[in-house]
């Protein structure tokens, strides 16, 4: 009991020469495991999650700790770090708080996230060739806040699993460290609080909530295109938290270069960190996929039937489990499950269901076809090759998947609607007076249908 009192008085005095989230992030999950007298002196040995944590509060804020046990008076005492996976709850043996009215407690403190699924865990992501590198990634960052990898951008294609590592990661850190503090949020749901506190004067609040976390998880960053003022508040933000050394994980569905009327300094910041992809899942993934899903859902499926599921469901994730779903109602239903009730039911959803491609796919064909790289077909430089796949793009984005014209420009570095119309005029002539024209633009269709 003395030496957490004694803890609790130096951590007070740390507090006090820190930033709040600078002393979360490395000194609220710490713990005192003993006090005791060793040749003439007393030792306070103080135990810390893991060894980076260890490391870091030895090499940064040793001085500080010395200086604040002298000017509190304990000048016999020596702090010790050591690792400790002990609960505090064990070394305190009671529900009793390690501070008492001067700075806040951080005991074993268990809370649901808002946004953030307890499902989605690193133990229960599949990992294959297509996302291994970001697997490891985010496990890098999961233990190592601020420290490795700051920011950590993922991009690839939808139904890959890329908010799942997100969520996962947020969940890894909760487990992990003490108090510590994550926000899960869509681009979206961050430029709407950001419109809401300026209609609400309320800047500060929304301030507080982005900028107070210890863990910035943001998903589907393609919706800051085009919204400027967005941009802005959000690289204040970005800022904001990685200057003083907190964890900024992003997502979006292409690279940070080919997101379109994205900000120069917002992309140089995306890529200041690691930016990863994660690509489509291969025969082998998708298998191991399928059959986790099965063992999640206790159901039993012979190879036969998850091989033939695999082979027919190759354009994501989120497609495999809207088969299993459809499975396990006819078990419900029949009480048993063939292949052919399977074939069945997979060629009767796609008859009903018109699955659109998504953009960065499209965005992928043209540039295979054309062999020119999705960074220049997007970019500014106007040789005649790259704007005739740029042209080509806009009429395919707009016939397909029937987009706005300034949702067409965003896409393809911020043209505006003119530009775009102009495009995919131009395209549509060309298609009606030359044949060979035509035949091309279906070749291209080809490669992402």
């Amino acid at each position: 009991m003395e030496g957490q009192k004694i803890w609790a008085s130096i951590l007070a005095g740390i507090k006090s020469q820190i930033s709040s989230s600078t002393f979360k992030t490395w000194f609220a999950g710490s713990f005192v495991l003993d006090y005791k007298k060793n040749d003439g002196e007393n030792l306070l040995i103080v135990g810390v999650k893991n060894n980076f944590l260890k490391e870091q509060v030895e090499t940064r804020y040793q001085p500080i700790i010395d200086k604040t046990v002298k000017k509190n008076g304990f000048l016999q005492t020596r702090v010790i770090f050591v690792v400790s996976k002990n609960d505090r709850q064990e070394v305190l043996g009671k529900n009793e708080p390690l501070f008492s009215g001067v700075a806040p407690t951080y005991i074993g403190i268990s809370r649901k996230i808002d946004g953030l699924n307890p499902n989605h865990t690193f133990e229960n992501f599949v990992v294959g060739s297509s996302n291994n590198l970001a697997f490891l990634a985010f496990n890098q960052v999961g233990g190592n806040l601020g420290s490795v990898y700051n920011p950590l951008f993922v991009y690839g294609p939808t139904g890959v699993g890329k908010t799942h590592l997100l969520q996962a990661c947020g969940n890894a850190v909760l487990l992990e460290i003490v108090d510590a503090k994550v926000l899960y949020v869509s681009a979206e749901k961050f430029t709407n609080d950001y419109i809401e506190s300026l209609r609400d004067r309320t800047m500060a609040a929304f301030r507080q909530k982005y900028r107070g976390v210890d863990l910035l998880l943001v998903d589907d960053v393609q919706f800051l295109a085009g919204k400027e003022s967005t941009q802005d508040e959000f690289f204040y933000t970005f800022n904001e938290l990685y200057l003083s050394g907190r964890q900024i994980v992003l997502a979006a569905d292409r690279h940070p270069r080919e997101l379109g009327r994205l900000k120069e300094r917002l992309v140089s910041r995306f890529l200041g960190g690691m930016a990863v992809d994660v690509a489509r899942p291969d025969l082998e993934l998708r298998t191991a996929i399928l059959k986790a899903k099965c063992r999640e859902r206790k159901l039993n499926l012979n190879d036969e039937i998850i091989d033939y599921i695999a082979r027919q469901c190759s354009n994501e994730v989120r497609e495999l489990e809207g088969v299993l779903v459809q499975v396990l109602s006819l078990i419900r239903i029949s009480g048993k499950i063939s292949l052919l009730q399977i074939k069945t039911a997979i060629e009767r959803g796609r008859k009903n269901v018109v699955i659109k491609p998504a953009p960065g796919k499209i965005i992928e064909a043209v540039s295979r076809h054309f062999k020119i790289a999705s960074g220049d077909i997007c970019g500014l430089r106007r040789k005649a090759r790259l704007v005739r796949a740029r042209q080509v793009l806009m009429y395919l984005l707009r016939q397909e998947l029937g987009l706005p014209l300034g949702v067409i420009g965003d896409l393809i570095g911020g043209r505006d609607h003119s530009t775009v119309l102009y495009g995919i005029e131009r395209v549509s002539k060309e298609m009606a007076a030359d044949r060979s024209k035509n035949d091309e633009v279906l070749r291209i269709r080809s490669l992402f249908q």
